[in-house]
């Protein structure tokens, strides 16, 4: 019984985690000719529509998972793990010299920018705990086994991001508790 552990806890010193980290900022331009205009520009120039809603921030993430596996003492264990996230910020950028208009963006923008990073702070989090549970999972007899298992785990903490993502634009209603939304500047 004892040996098992000791087999697990040495083999555990061998294996390795590794999450990558790519991050992506398309940007769109906003071109108001007027402070009064600003938003309405924002909402015309904003390619992000869902069911019929303007956004002016969005955060995409893609996490996907490789681990490598190791048949030992009639166990199959996880030897290596990487897992790559890549964030892609659709943000809106400002094309205009009009001191106000600037004014009211400066004030504005980096609420934001700080709520689209919260999305990918949730998506990072994920990304490092898939890394840290799927080297985690004890030894398995069958390696189709454990690999069913890391599957398994990985999609279920996707499956929490969704719903932690949905929490956060609750929440903060879509970053208007962080004053992230421009009619609170205006």
């Amino acid at each position: 019984m004892k040996v098992l552990p000791l087999v697990f806890t040495l083999l555990s010193f061998y294996s390795s985690a590794e999450t990558k980290i790519s991050e992506e900022i398309k940007f769109y331009e906003v071109s108001p000719a007027s402070k009064s205009e600003l938003l309405k520009s924002l909402n015309n120039s904003s390619p992000i529509k869902v069911n019929g809603k303007v956004f002016h921030g969005y955060t995409k993430y893609n996490i996907n998972w490789r681990f490598w596996w190791k048949f030992h003492g009639n166990q199959c264990v996880f030897t290596k793990v990487e897992t790559t996230l890549k964030l892609k910020y659709t943000m809106p950028q400002l094309k205009s010299s009009k001191p106000d208009v600037k004014a009211v963006w400066s004030n504005w923008y980096p609420n934001l920018e700080k709520h689209e990073k919260g999305h990918g702070e949730l998506a990072r989090d994920t990304a490092n705990k898939i890394d840290k549970k799927l080297l985690s999972i004890p030894p398995k007899a069958d390696c189709k086994i454990l690999e069913k298992s890391g599957n398994k785990l990985a999609y279920k903490l996707m499956d929490e991001l969704k719903v932690a993502n949905k929490k956060y634009d609750t929440t903060t209603n879509h970053g208007e508790t962080q004053m992230a939304w421009l009619y609170l500047h205006l």
